[in-house]
């Protein structure tokens, strides 16, 4: 009887057990994540044509430390008054000056300062009849043309010049006819050697030494002398009319003064600017 119980209490619990609930399986959900971009502004497109570049028009300074461009026309001792070119005669150059107050004794010493940026392509030490005297060159090429074409410059002769009373050496063709031309500054008469060395750069407004009467001059002055000849020319020393002169020092006078490859130009026409003839 007993047995019989509790095979029916088994029974009974095996019929009431739920069924276990079967697991809910939610959905996979993939998030993807782009990175974030920081967008770049392309480049401009070169332009077609790139933009010219300038050319540079010089700086020019007053030549005597103490007097401004405009005021030196009233120091000139001595004018600009070249002879027909291949002769020796005055005045290829402008004599400028100091004075005493209310006179035309003129005095030395004032600063003399360069006119043009260049180099130095010409150091005289005391010779005749230049004196104490320094060459400087400035480059015409890349110069502004409006700027250049002020100047008057005289055409580049194609050969030397014959016939002149000097005495003087052949001159190397090569002088002659060469496209690229340059600006030569002479500074003479001055009371000392120059201190500047060949190659030497030198700036608008550096001082190139003292107003003297060193060389043939008669009383202090500055006697500057300026020439249009092929770029890249260098000097020695330069003298003439003394028993002293070198073949070499003449040869170098010769050259400057009277062959045609070094044509003078009004100095004024780089201080204040020169009417085109």
């Amino acid at each position: 009887m007993v047995i019989l119980l509790v095979l029916l209490f088994l029974s009974a619990c095996a019929a009431a057990e739920i069924p276990p609930t079967p697991p809910v399986v939610l959905p996979t959900q993939t998030i993807t994540i782009s990175p974030t971009l920081t967008s770049t502004p392309a480049p401009p497109a070169p332009s077609a044509t790139p933009p010219p570049t300038p050319n540079p028009t010089p700086e020019i300074c007053s030549p005597l430390s103490e007097y401004t461009l405009t005021q030196l026309t009233a120091q000139v001792s001595n004018p600009y008054n070249p002879p027909p070119l291949g002769s020796d005669e005055p005045h290829q150059g402008v004599d400028l000056a100091e004075f005493r107050p209310d006179s035309r004794v003129a005095l030395a010493g004032m600063p003399v300062q360069a006119v043009l940026a260049g180099q130095v392509v010409g150091v005289i030490a005391n010779r005749f009849p230049y004196g104490n005297s320094i060459i400087i060159e400035t480059p015409l090429e890349g110069m502004n043309p409006g700027w250049v074409g002020r100047l008057n410059l005289p055409d580049a002769l194609l050969g030397p010049l014959t016939g002149g009373p000097l005495s003087c050496p052949a001159y190397h063709e090569d002088w002659f006819g060469q496209q690229a031309r340059s600006l030569y500054l002479l500074y003479s008469h001055l009371q000392d050697t120059p201190l500047l060395k060949m190659d030497d750069p030198v700036t608008c407004g550096q001082t190139l030494g003292a107003v003297g009467e060193s060389g043939n001059a008669l009383n202090p002055h500055l006697h500057l002398e300026m020439r249009a000849g092929p770029a890249g020319s260098t000097f020695g020393s330069m003298a003439h009319y003394d028993l002293s002169a070198s073949q070499e020092e003449m040869a170098t006078y010769c050259l400057w003064r009277v062959s045609g490859a070094f044509l003078p130009i009004d100095p004024f026409c780089v201080l204040t600017g020169c009417e085109k003839e």
